[in-house]
């Protein structure tokens, strides 16, 4: 039987009807000049100026970045069934270049140096086990403070080593090279699309092309972003493609590049500034009206630096990622991706040139596994957009004025297509909770005179420009009061059914309960000795260097330490003259020198260890006759032969700029009269590896018969974090090991806790975890600890073998003190 209706719920009807019709008409007028969007499977994917379409029902696409390559492969079942039990529908990675093709090809042609096995064991437990739509990003670009920011090192051969910026650029061999990527990796990729899988089951949703291509200074970007988007289609990509900050595609009238939507990336500059999201959201909708709102990088925290901060000290809080999610939707975004939501580690130095071994991210999943309240907030999320997100999805609105409001109140209205509002409320204030009525008036917005700003990824702020937001929504315009209790920087929202008054409504998105963690006592396992042995250099397997070749020519593009030695004949007179050791490289890497045994000083860099000499040199190359590591040799050279020993650090590949596109190694080196020419340039043998790597100092079952045995400290209490508070002391060789054991107790299976390793040392290095490498050890800081994954440790009567591999750094290469210790307040119940 039908009900009689009121005439205030008809009229509130059509007043929804016709208003929600005459945005469609109106979109439809305003479309009409812009090239047709074209859908291989509409049936299967498709996307309007509302939200993306999967198998014909509109989809809020809710989606956490979680890095394959940042995450032993035994340890993403776990990071998964907690992304899911947090509600996301989708995840999303990057694809680097240099991880799958590490050693440089034959040519084009050949695809014989690839390996994508774990990329395709990522999607098939991703969609398969957990149910997952995924997103991919192949670059060739990434940035992700990955070093080379995906590019391969091999690649800068191929490059002409001056000029212009030639990397992300249109130059003819640089696209080759890109499509010789795009080629191999868009052929592992094809299958796994939706498009291709039976319906139901789940794959990928969407491509981007490049990356942040705003932020790069090259010119005819079109070519390059065409060349990308043909070689994609000619492999039979053909779910929807995007861009992030790419003007070149954003409202694009181009028969192509209109075919890809552009997305925004908000990192922003402080607790308060989450509105900027919703007025940069509305800014986006309005000027790409025929695309969806999607936040490629929406902030879940901060990397760190060496000699910088810690992730963990960033002011991103759960509030703070509450806040910028629920005003993304303000702004109309029916698409959002945390950047991170798990962040992981840089395992075997695979960071970006300047990165900590730790990318934990200040993530809601932390680098080792455990979650906390930022973990919760996005779980409460994830209910709300389980709840709504279809109706959301199709909802006009946003920022309105809201009328005898606090200055620290912001918020808006979006209203659903049956008529449900959806109230948008924010305090501002990260100080002071704010309780009171407000009037919501959906015509009007207060126009706020606030200047909107991104963070780069050099923590600077970016002026970004926005249209005026003219009218916040355009299917209600009756104000109406509402009562309000947030606490401080709370975000909540009230949602009201059609026809209902706002008393009515249900507030969504009030502060959850976190779960009791089970209490679990397990005292710190201090380690009283060590291990020590010097490097035997000359016992390293030496080869002949032809002159001026790069590490990578040789086939070396990962990091590890190298060993340059030249023998050289002197004559009384020699000695006298040429007092100066000079090294001109192939990028601005850190060399130690031993002359006949004995250390010289250095003139050059005068402290070599700090973030400020890893950054030099960013926007200018390096001249073949500049010489930036420079040592004083007088009096250790002697009249015959002499022996000059190096151990070359490699700092890592550079995610940007000119760095980026210059190989490793050292080009030339040799004596010298003065700092500014070789006047005596030598030749070099070079072992590919220190002579502990050869021998398998770093496996767990090595015998270390004739290594010196040490006392660690253990009464002194170890830092936790910090820059600069490790031992003081002076070089007395060049590389030096160091190997520890250690026990755990018994694994309980109903409880998990992750375990981490807390270290006082000097010199800079990696280590091993029973032969597996965890990373870089650098001694400035501020990283102190280091995330021990499970699945490499031992328990019960099996030990663990820790092996430290240092160069030697004006404070030698001291090992002072370990502490094995599981994070705190981090166990939780396994299922």
């Amino acid at each position: 039987m039908i009900k009689k209706l009121s005439w205030n719920v008809i009229g509130l009807i059509l007043f929804v009807f016709l208003n929600i019709n005459s945005v469609v008409w109106a979109q439809q007028l305003t479309t009409s000049s812009l090239p047709v969007k074209q859908f291989a499977h509409p049936d299967r994917i498709r996307y309007d100026g509302s939200c993306m379409s999967i198998e014909g029902k509109d989809v809020f696409i809710y989606s956490a970045a979680f890095h394959y390559f940042r995450c032993p492969q035994e340890l993403w079942r776990d990071r998964f069934r907690k992304i899911k039990e947090a509600g996301f529908n989708t995840v999303e990675t990057y694809i680097p270049w240099n991880w799958h093709e590490r050693t440089m090809p034959s040519g084009l042609n050949d695809n014989s140096k690839f390996d994508f096995k774990d990329l395709k064991a990522w999607l098939k437990m991703a969609q398969d086990e957990f149910g997952f739509y995924t997103i991919v990003r192949p670059g060739p670009f990434l940035c992700a403070e990955w070093s080379g920011g995906g590019y391969p090192r091999w690649l800068a051969k191929l490059g002409p080593g001056k000029g212009d910026l030639w990397l992300r650029s249109a130059d003819p061999e640089h696209i080759k090279w890109s499509v010789h990527w795009y080629n191999a990796v868009s052929k592992v990729l094809a299958p796994e699309q939706i498009s291709r899988k039976k319906k139901g089951q789940k794959g990928i949703i969407m491509f981007q092309i490049e990356n942040e291509y705003d932020a790069h200074g090259t010119k005819s970007k079109e070519i390059f972003l065409k060349a990308l988007y043909h070689s994609y289609k000619n492999n039979g990509i053909d779910v929807p493609l995007f861009t992030c900050l790419t003007a070149q595609t954003r409202a694009s009238k181009d028969p192509e590049l209109s075919q890809v939507f552009d997305c925004d990336n908000y990192y922003v500059a402080n607790l308060s500034d989450a509105p900027s999201c919703a007025r940069r959201m509305y800014d986006l909708r309005k000027k790409q009206i025929d695309a969806p709102g999607f936040v490629t990088e929406l902030q879940g925290g901060w990397f760190s630096l060496v000699t910088g901060a810690l992730s963990e000290e960033h002011y991103s809080d759960a509030r703070h990622f509450k806040a910028i999610g629920l005003m993304s939707m303000l702004g109309g975004g029916t698409g959002i991706n945390y950047y991170m939501f798990f962040g992981g580690t840089h395992f075997e130095g695979w960071g970006a040139r300047g990165m900590t071994t730790s990318y934990d991210y200040n993530a809601a999943i932390r680098e080792s596994g455990a979650t906390g309240p930022k973990y919760f907030a996005a779980k409460a999320m994830g209910e709300f957009i389980n709840e709504y997100g279809t109706k959301l999805a199709r909802s006009v609105g946003g920022p309105c004025e809201l009328k005898d409001a606090p200055k620290s109140l912001f918020g808006g209205l979006r209203v659903a297509p049956d008529g449900t509002k959806f109230v948008f409320l924010h305090n501002t204030d990260p100080n002071k909770p704010l309780k009171g009525r407000v009037t919501v008036v959906p015509g009007k917005v207060a126009q706020s005179t606030e200047p909107i700003y991104n963070v780069n990824q050099n923590g600077e702020k970016v002026l970004i420009k926005t249209a005026t937001v003219t009218n916040g929504n355009t299917t209600a315009n009756e104000s109406f009061a509402i009562d309000f209790n947030l606490p401080d920087l709370g975000a909540q929202v009230l949602v009201i059914p059609p026809g209902a008054q706002p008393e009515q409504g249900k507030w969504c998105l009030m502060e959850s309960e976190q779960p009791v963690r089970p209490s679990v006592s397990i005292a710190p396992i201090r380690i009283a000795n060590a291990l020590r042995y010097n490097d035997p250099v000359n016992e390293a397997k030496w080869k002949t260097l032809p002159k001026e070749t790069s590490l990578s020519e040789i086939g070396i593009n990962d990091f590890r330490y190298n060993l340059y030695r030249s023998k050289v004949t002197l004559s009384a007179a020699d000695i006298q003259q040429e007092n100066r050791l000079l090294f001109n490289m192939f990028t601005r890497d850190i060399v130690s020198v031993q002359v006949n045994g004995k250390i010289p000083k250095r003139l050059f860099p005068e402290k070599a260890d700090a973030q400020t000499w890893i950054t030099r040199g960013a926007y200018s190359r390096i001249r073949p006759n500049e010489f930036d590591n420079r040592f004083d040799v007088s009096g250790l050279l002697k009249a015959g032969e002499n022996e000059i020993v190096v151990v070359y650090e490699n700092l890592g590949h550079a995610h940007g700029y000119v760095p980026m596109e210059e190989l490793a190694g050292i080009r030339q080196a040799g004596l010298s009269t003065t700092d500014t020419m070789l006047t005596h340039p030598l030749q070099w043998e070079l072992a590919t590896d220190v002579a502990g790597i050869t021998k398998s100092f770093t496996g767990p079952s090595f015998k270390a018969d004739k290594w010196e045995r040490i006392a660690l400290n253990t009464q002194d209490e170890i830092p936790r974090k910090g820059n600069g508070v490790q031992p003081k002391g002076e070089q007395t060789g060049l590389f030096t090991w160091y190997r520890v054991e250690f026990s755990l107790p018994e694994k309980d299976a109903k409880v998990w806790m992750p375990w981490m390793a807390k270290i006082n040392a000097s010199g800079n290095g990696y280590m091993w975890l029973n032969g597996h490498n965890i990373g870089r050890h650098w001694e400035a800081g501020p990283q102190r600890e280091f995330f021990l994954p499970e699945c490499w440790l031992n328990s019960g009567t099996k030990k663990n073998v820790l092996v430290f591999g240092l160069r030697q750094t004006v404070n030698g290469a001291n090992l002072k003190a370990i502490e094995v210790m599981p994070y705190p307040n981090s166990a939780e119940f396994r299922k």
